[in-house]
């Protein structure tokens, strides 16, 4: 398997090969959320709080985030508790790895999709390992031919800096 992608190696000018029909019919890859954004904090404040927060917002950001709020309010209960897990699992790291962190997301938001799948996979079983089990896998061959260097690096940052929500 090739471990770069098209949009990596190619260079500026060169055209994209087409994604073939199979691939453009299957679903995108689900992107990974920004954690610590605002309507996770916003969750687990009181009504009161919410809208004393908000109202320091400008008019179009108050409602991206009432948006986001209401999104997060629908869930069932169960969910919105690891929401505000992830969050306090976020705001319990040191200021560089939060933006360590955020930056690691949207390099993985920017993959193509199939890749994001591919990375995505790794990443959730990588983040339920022991850090040695982690650092095995991580160094293995087979791994380090599978994934470019830069989607090795997003998979051993996110994977050691947000562990999975408790069961």
């Amino acid at each position: 398997m090739i471990a770069l992608t098209p949009g990596l190696t190619a260079q500026k000018g060169e055209p994209q090969p087409k994604q073939p029909p199979a691939a453009r019919n299957q679903k995108a890859a689900p992107k990974l959320g920004q954690p610590g954004n605002v309507a996770q904090r916003l969750l687990q404040m009181s009504p009161e709080e919410r809208e004393r927060v908000l109202s320091r917002f400008p008019p179009e950001r108050q409602a991206q985030i009432r948006q986001r709020l209401q999104k997060l309010d629908s869930l069932p209960k169960q969910q919105q508790d690891r929401a505000i897990e992830r969050y306090q699992n976020f705001a319990s790291l040191p200021p560089e790895k939060q933006d360590l962190v955020r930056r690691q997301i949207r390099a993985f938001n920017a993959l193509p999709d199939d890749r994001r799948q591919m990375v995505g996979a790794a990443f959730q079983r990588l983040r339920r390992l022991p850090e040695d089990e982690r650092q095995a896998i991580l160094s293995r061959p087979a791994f380090k031919n599978r994934f470019s260097p830069e989607e090795q690096q997003i998979i051993s940052d996110l994977s050691s800096n947000m562990p999975p929500p408790a069961r």
